[in-house]
């Protein structure tokens, strides 16, 4: 009887210190997770442009008759899928035959599978530079002042995400963006900017390069 009684006070002394264990767990947990979501924000927060000088690069990227922009297929599908809500590395084009703007909605068609909004990029105003092997992903896109909207503006949105690399690449790409926004003139004679040629291309010191 002793030893059922002993045996007892043990399991019950076990299953208060594996409760203890636990509950001390979930809080640890807890303020890890505090942590990381304050880190986050943090993060987001730095991210982020001033909203009023955002509005401003707003503002003047809509005067923007049209540029060229140079840059990765990758990158651009980045920025393209933000924008316009899908793209494909491959694509010379947004606007086809049968085009999935005009596809009817069906269960087993997502919503991500279709644009959000039109880029209107028809044939001939993506180029893609080289061909076959010598081909290394870079193209030219020829953009509107109404792509480049809204190109700041998904930018804008994903500086401001919980997830840090995409906030990062947000900040990022946004930042080169306004690079050419803050370029403009207002005052300068209208067609200037034509034919400029804006390419997101960041790379290494020369020094750094093998012979």
């Amino acid at each position: 009887m002793q030893m059922l009684k002993t045996w007892r006070e043990e399991y019950r002394a076990n299953q208060a210190m594996k409760r203890q264990i636990d509950l001390e767990r979930w809080e640890q947990e807890q303020r890890w997770g505090e942590e990381d979501r304050a880190a986050r924000q943090k993060v987001a927060a730095e991210n982020t442009p001033a909203l009023a000088a955002h509005n401003e690069h707003m503002r003047a990227a809509t005067g923007v008759s049209y540029l060229t922009l140079v840059c990765h297929e990758d990158t651009w599908t980045f920025m393209a899928i933000r924008a316009f809500g899908q793209w494909k590395p491959a694509w010379t084009q947004s606007t086809r035959q049968d085009s999935v703007l005009d596809l009817p909605y069906t269960p087993a068609w997502s919503e991500q599978n279709r644009f959000t909004v039109d880029p209107n990029l028809v044939q001939g105003r993506i180029k893609k530079l080289g061909s076959g092997s010598t081909h290394s992903g870079i193209q030219e896109v020829l953009l509107s002042g109404h792509n480049l909207t809204q190109l700041l503006s998904a930018l804008y949105e994903g500086t401001q995400e919980d997830d840090v690399a995409a906030s990062a690449r947000c900040n990022r790409l946004y930042n080169k963006l306004v690079e050419f926004v803050e370029l403009l003139d207002p005052g300068a004679e209208a067609g200037q900017t034509t034919g400029v040629k804006f390419r997101i291309d960041d790379s290494i010191d020369a020094a750094h390069v093998k012979k």
